[in-house]
Order: C-alpha cells, then sequence, then structure tokens
C-alpha cells in the first residue's frame, strides 16, 4: 500500500480547503508544492478530480525523482528522515483538509477499550490524527474502531479507521504487553457524555473489557446521530 493511501484511504477532499491550505488548480487537478530538507528537495502533491492523491519528492541538485523513503523498510537515516517529514506533511494536508468518505467501503465496526491509567489517547490525538495501538483481535484494514475510554469516563469517545493491521510488536511494560498493533486514523471525536455506559447498556454493551464486535443497532443509532450533528 502506498503512503499516501495509508493515510488518506477512506477520506476525501474538501476543495475549499485545499485551496486554503495553498492548492493551485493545474491541469484538471489541484497542485500543492513545497521544499523541504533545507530546501534541498521539491515535494510535489497532486489531487485529482476522483479524489486520487499522488505525491512525488525532487532531489533538486540532481533535477531526478528521489524514491528511496517509499521502501517499506526504510534503510539508512537520510531516507528515514525524508520519509518522516513527507508523512508528516501528508497527516497534515489530511487533517486540514480532507474528511471521512462516508460512502467508501468499511469492514467490521469493533469496540475497544482505553484505559486512561496507562495511556493518554486524548493527548495521542492532539498530537497526531493516526496512531500506533494495540492489536489483540482479528481486525482488518479499513475495519472502524470505536475506542471505548474506561473508567472514569466510561464512554465511546473516538471513532478510528485501521489503516495498518498485524504490524510486528515487541513492547512490555508494568501495564502494557504488546505482540502486535495496527495504525488507526481518527475519524471523528465525541463527547464524553454523548455516547457514555447508560446508552450503551440499551444497545446491549454492558461492559468492555476487551475488543468486541459493535451491535447493529448501536451502529445504527451512532450513525443517526451522527448524521443529525451534521446537518
Amino acid at each position: 500500500m502506498e503512503i499516501e493511501d495509508e493515510i488518506l484511504g477512506n477520506l476525501k477532499p474538501v476543495k475549499q480547503r485545499l485551496l486554503k491550505y495553498g492548492f493551485q488548480e493545474k491541469d484538471g487537478q489541484l497542485v500543492f508544492t513545497r521544499k523541504i530538507i533545507n530546501g534541498d528537495f521539491s515535494v510535489k502533491i497532486s489531487v485529482a478530480p476522483t479524489g486520487q492523491v499522488t505525491g512525488h519528492i525532487f532531489d533538486l541538485a540532481f533535477g531526478d525523482e528521489y524514491t528511496n523513503f517509499r521502501a517499506k523498510y526504510v534503510a539508512g537515516e537520510f531516507a528515514g528522515k525524508v520519509r518522516e517529514t513527507y508523512v508528516a506533511l501528508l497527516k497534515s494536508i489530511a487533517d486540514q483538509c480532507f474528511t471521512f468518505d462516508s460512502h467508501a467501503h468499511v469492514g467490521q465496526k469493533w469496540i475497544v477499550p482505553a484505559n486512561p491509567k496507562y495511556f493518554d489517547v486524548d493527548q495521542a490525538f492532539r498530537e497526531n490524527s493516526t496512531i500506533i495501538w494495540k492489536q489483540t483481535s482479528n481486525i482488518k484494514v479499513n475495519d472502524l474502531v470505536y475506542l471505548y475510554v474506561t473508567s472514569p469516563i466510561s464512554a465511546i469517545r473516538y471513532k478510528c479507521l485501521a489503516v495498518e493491521v498485524n504490524i510486528p510488536q515487541n513492547y512490555r511494560d508494568a501495564n502494557i504487553k504488546m505482540n502486535k498493533a495496527m495504525r488507526i486514523h481518527l475519524i471523528r471525536q465525541y463527547d464524553k457524555t454523548q455516547f457514555a455506559l447508560p446508552v450503551l447498556k440499551q444497545y446491549g454493551v454492558t461492559t468492555v473489557r476487551g475488543p468486541r464486535h459493535m451491535p447493529e443497532q448501536l451502529a445504527h443509532y451512532m450513525q443517526v446521530r451522527e448524521d443529525d450533528d451534521d446537518e
């Protein structure tokens, strides 16, 4: 999967936001350019009318396209720095210029617990729209992951999209043991009272101790509430 698809998959561009960000209309596309790495490289990001995003990085000293950063396992500190810079730019564009495409194909819906005593998920999403999360179930790419923040909040707070799964991990501390992880992209944040535990109990969710499928009636109720909020 290309970097652009990992970050922007199932998102749709908003033209006015792109123009405000600095994109310009050119040959039927919206195009954004920026110099990076001390001005030695130039990034060109294009958004087609279909919403498809393509990106290229050029080495200005040689006039050639630079592609080393696209390797799945980037070798070398410099290529890693280029990739990190490019990913940060794509995430910035995603946050400011794209919205979730509600008509895009999504897979299953999961409710996954998040214990605030062990990890500050609020702070994590303030810093990045895409984060690494422990994976203990058979979640697949394009599944929806609803993070249920446990006591004292006891509410579904975040709607996310799984963009990468089954990432090998070997992490252990006093509270968490992680053998594999997934990358989840934030789609929507809910008020802590909107889908609190008393509401969830009405749809059969009495507790969330581990990842579980979301009941269809609850999924429908949440979608109706989202649609009402968007009007």
